[in-house]
């Protein structure tokens, strides 16, 4: 009996797409997939819980552990907290299951450049960009989701053109329709990906 291989699927792709829907969807709905737990130095709040929500690290543990090398990537958040992903969070639990996020373009080189030395973790990355139908429709989602100023807006627009330049470079590219649409072209080529992973 073959037993379908484990990955590290990583969702990636302009602010205002959906990636955390999808990956919420493949949390819930995909067999054997557990979302990754990252770390962050931002105060818990009420309902979230150390380990399970995130890793809530305080500004000396997050240096420390930077300092160990125990990060596969890190970054500022609004220059106010730190988010990464430790290497125990994936490595820990990918032999026997597997894990999805949804990280920035950074964050995918990041993760990508620390596996050149992780044999286990370049084995077993599959990485997904999804990209809008267009500049325009996505800027109609960004101002669909509440308050945004112009000037934020357009920030997260020059974002968004950068992470678009990137696309080529990921294994499969969901083109963004509906969110029933995006979930039926990730459940394809998450089956395509396990194909690959099996035959290595």
């Amino acid at each position: 009996m073959t037993t379908n291989p484990t990955a590290l699927l990583i969702l990636a792709g302009p602010a205002g797409v959906g990636k955390s829907t999808l990956c919420d969807r493949v949390v819930h709905e995909v067999p054997n997939f557990e979302r990754v737990v990252t770390a962050t130095t931002r105060p818990h709040r009420p309902n979230e819980v150390d380990g399970r929500d995130y890793h809530f690290l305080s500004e000396a543990q997050f240096d420390a552990r930077l300092a160990a090398g125990e990060f596969l990537e890190w970054a500022w958040v609004h220059k106010r907290y730190r988010y990464g992903t430790l290497k125990s969070a994936v490595l820990d639990r990918l032999a026997h299951t597997s894990l999805v996020m949804n990280i920035d373009v950074q964050g995918v080189k990041s993760i990508r450049a620390a596996a050149q030395s992780l044999p286990l973790l370049k084995a077993k990355l599959v990485t997904m960009f999804v990209a809008p139908d267009s500049m325009e429709i996505l800027r109609e989602r960004l101002q669909g989701r509440g308050a945004v100023s112009a000037e934020e807006l357009e920030r997260r627009m020059q974002s968004a053109e950068l992470e678009m330049a990137e696309r080529n470079s990921y294994d499969y590219i969901i083109h963004s329709g509906t969110k029933e649409q995006d979930f039926l072209a990730l459940q394809a080529f998450w089956a395509q990906a396990q194909r690959k992973l099996q035959t290595g």
